[in-house]
């Protein structure tokens, strides 16, 4: 048996997602082992048996899934496009979600109201979590598993409203520790090298199981500004069980449009699905600035 190396500079990696595509790919194929992606230099490195495998197979396989060997330069493209999207996206957004109505914290809590506010705040889900349902390809159970984190949150929230009354101060701080939380995951998808650092790393390729409706319970307590804004709606019911239905009609609301979205990404080929993540990624940083400023402004 005769190894060598493979190590090549790839186009098209956008975002640290592709690496943990391109890894498992790779790995499924015979005579392909030591699979080493990297976003942060569009570099590729594996070894292959020349008997089973070659070089010109491992660059077929790579441009039919969207990663052509190349000059590596999609990724500093991408974040050059990415902030000035960001940019441009806080000035739509701000505007943009003034129109969707939020029930008042300490008034009275109409379930349809809250369902209803859920069924227009579904766009600003899709936003925000669409890209990362996509690639989990199976939307019933990521949404399950946001119905699970919405109504664990509302809980929380309806429990703690019971004895604590929320001021002007509390509130401020409630969104600026979220937005800066929102704007730290938002960065670590992209892909910041020290930031990546900070969290536990899966092997490629990852073969954790259950991962759709667990990371839909992770995304579904991740604060956004109009998530935000229902966990002090729960907080003013003033019950841990009032809480939790408040949440819970929210996240059902929500569903509806996210599941209609995710039907029609099934339709769409993993090729396409790090635009759309890349894109989410945009949002979640945008998303969390302005919970930020506005956690300030109420200063």
């Amino acid at each position: 048996m005769s190894t060598l190396e493979f190590r090549k500079r790839l186009d098209g990696i956008i975002c640290p997602n592709c690496t943990g595509d391109i890894a498992r790919r790779l790995t499924r194929e015979k005579g392909i082992s030591n699979v080493r992606a990297s976003y942060i230099r569009s570099e590729l490195s594996l070894n292959y048996d020349t008997e089973v495998m070659s070089e010109e197979r491992i660059e077929e396989i790579l441009l039919k899934m969207g990663y052509p060997v190349g000059k590596g330069r999609n990724n500093v493209i991408a974040d050059a496009l990415g902030i000035l999207c960001i940019a441009v996206l806080y000035f739509v957004l701000t505007y943009l979600t003034g129109i969707v109505p939020m029930p008042e914290t300490g008034g009275k809590l109409s379930l349809a109201m809250i369902f209803f506010t859920g069924l227009l705040g579904g766009v600003h889900c899709i936003g925000m979590c669409g890209g990362i349902m996509l690639t989990q390809h199976n939307a019933i159970g990521y949404n399950g598993g946001r119905l699970l984190g919405y109504t664990i949150m509302g809980i929380i929230f309806g429990a703690v409203g019971s004895v604590l009354v929320f001021s002007l101060q509390i509130k401020s701080a409630v969104f600026i520790i979220a937005g800066g939380l929102v704007i730290l995951i938002g960065l670590q998808m992209w892909g910041i090298p020290f930031l990546r650092k900070l969290r536990p790393g899966f092997p490629s390729p990852c073969r954790f199981r259950g991962t759709p409706f667990l990371i839909g319970v992770l995304t579904g307590i991740m604060p956004c500004g109009m998530l935000s804004s229902m966990w002090l709606v729960a907080a003013s019911a003033a019950s841990a069980l009032k809480g939790g239905e408040v949440m819970l009609v929210f996240g059902l609301g929500t569903c509806v449009v996210m599941l209609l979205f995710g039907g029609l990404g099934d339709a769409l080929t993993r090729k396409y699905n790090k635009y759309i993540l890349k894109g989410s990624t945009m949002l979640i940083i945008t998303m969390g600035l302005m919970l930020m400023i506005k956690g300030i402004r109420l200063l």
